[in-house]
């Protein structure tokens, strides 16, 4: 009796895959957890994966049937090893440079975000909430070094990085997990590095054009400033991108939160930016190195700038400490829906981090360190679904201590009734001076109220 060798329908490869991922996962254990060979451990992937194909073929020729198409085992190759080795059903969506954002919700539902607004659901990508699972679980056995190695009941939770900078947030959960969601869940964030500089950021409308000069001289001065905004509003972008117009014969240290976001190493414009990250204590509770730990090991490092990426806590009062150390000033980030609540956030913070501090001395701190406050907003239209604009909205400039406490602010650049930037005051004598003494003309920050940028 002669096989026709006929196409294998499309549910019969889905279930084709789970099986070969479960043998093929089963066998391997750790040697999908690619390491400095992993060309070799790729290699006995593949042997494996033949193997596993010739005994499926001969279970087939077996009962009857015609052994899989060509067709349908490069289909099975292809998904097969990036389920073990790459981002699986992910993987499409990875390799599109236009997607900034990945949240799989369950195994029903996930929705993916592009660099241009645009939110889809792009439906189920796996078959249950098991497979999910399964499929979490060994993507956490191949995290990077930068993260928890850990996705368990006893660690229902794991953050890492992939090597091309992307955060990985997961979720245990579902039923006869023992998690802490009711799905299992993913999301994944990537930062997405442009170096097209404040030009760049200017063509794509984040502010205009003729701002450009103030932004390059203040930060080339030494300002020490806060980028603030909501989740997703291009703020590490934009401090990537006014870092970029620091010297390169500047040597700029940057301390982050255990995951390296700014990548001041991968960038040509700085050819010595050594980065530092914190570490989580491992499983006996031991080894952990804090932002603090960092902080003051920069000081022997030589820098000539400290940057503290984001600030969420304890990084706030660390931040502000090497600030004022340095003489070329820091930039960070931190989250923020109003410019107006930037410092009191600031404030709390600090506080936080060291209780025995008064509020005084709180305040006074971040006056005499803070120079501004550069506030990006998604600026949405309520009238449709369009996606939101990204647009700095307020720059406010920091005074020192207020008259009836609290920190003095003027909002130098703010919206008129038009929705446009303008200028509405012009920079304190404190900081025309430092910028005079730098050299910067001090015809580039005269000031005409209300004159659109």
């Amino acid at each position: 009796m002669s096989l026709v060798d006929t196409p294998v329908a499309a549910i019969e490869v889905d279930r084709l895959v789970r099986d070969l991922v479960e043998r093929l996962a089963a066998r391997l254990v750790d040697v999908v957890e690619l390491t400095d060979d992993d060309r070799r451990q790729q290699l006995r992937l593949g042997a494996l994966l033949e193997d596993e194909l010739a005994a499926l073929n001969g279970d087939r020729l077996r009962q009857g049937r015609a052994p899989l198409d060509d067709a349908t085992q490069h289909e099975l190759r292809t998904r097969v090893v990036a389920e073990l080795t790459g981002s699986g059903p992910l993987e499409r969506f990875l390799a599109d440079p236009d997607v900034e954002e990945i949240d799989v919700n369950s195994h029903r539902s996930t929705w993916v975000t592009y660099a241009d607004g645009r939110k889809v659901d792009v439906g189920a990508l796996w078959g249950s909430a098991a497979e999910l699972t399964a499929f979490q679980k060994r993507l956490a056995r191949r995290m990077s070094q930068t993260g928890e190695r850990r996705l368990d009941t006893s660690s229902p939770m794991a953050t890492f990085q992939t090597p091309d900078g992307a955060r990985v947030v997961m979720v245990l959960g579902g039923e006869g997990e023992h998690g802490i969601s009711t799905h299992p869940r993913l999301a994944i964030r990537r930062f997405r590095v442009r170096h097209e500089g404040l030009v760049g950021l200017a063509d794509r409308g984040l502010f205009p054009h003729e701002i450009v000069p103030q932004l390059r001289a203040m930060v080339r001065c030494g300002f020490t400033m806060l980028i603030s905004g909501p989740p997703g509003a291009g703020k590490t972008t934009l401090l990537t991108e006014l870092l970029g117009e620091v010297s390169p014969r500047e040597r700029i240290v940057t301390v982050e939160k255990h995951l390296l976001e700014l990548r001041l190493e991968d960038d040509p414009r700085h050819p010595d930016a050594p980065a530092l990250y914190t570490r989580q204590p491992n499983a006996e509770g031991v080894g952990e190195v804090t932002t603090r730990d960092l902080v003051e090991l920069t000081r022997r490092l030589n820098p000539d700038r400290v940057v503290v990426g984001e600030l969420v806590e304890d990084e706030a009062l660390d931040m502000l400490d090497v600030a004022s150390m340095c003489a070329r000033g820091s930039l960070a980030t931190i989250h923020a829906h109003a410019p107006e609540i930037v410092l009191s956030r600031l404030a709390y913070y600090v506080s936080k981090s060291n209780t025995n501090l008064p509020e005084f001395a709180v305040w006074h701190l971040i006056a005499q360190t803070v120079d501004l406050v550069v506030h990006i907003d998604l600026v949405r239209n309520t009238d449709d679904d369009s996606a939101p604009v990204r647009r700095v909205t307020s720059i406010v400039e920091v005074g020192g201590l207020g008259e009836a406490g609290g920190v003095a602010t003027t909002e130098v650049w703010g919206l008129d009734g038009r929705g446009q930037l303008v200028q509405r005051a012009p920079l304190s004598t404190r900081h025309l001076r430092r910028l005079e003494l730098a050299g910067v003309p001090t015809g580039l920050f005269a000031m005409t109220t209300g004159r659109p940028w």
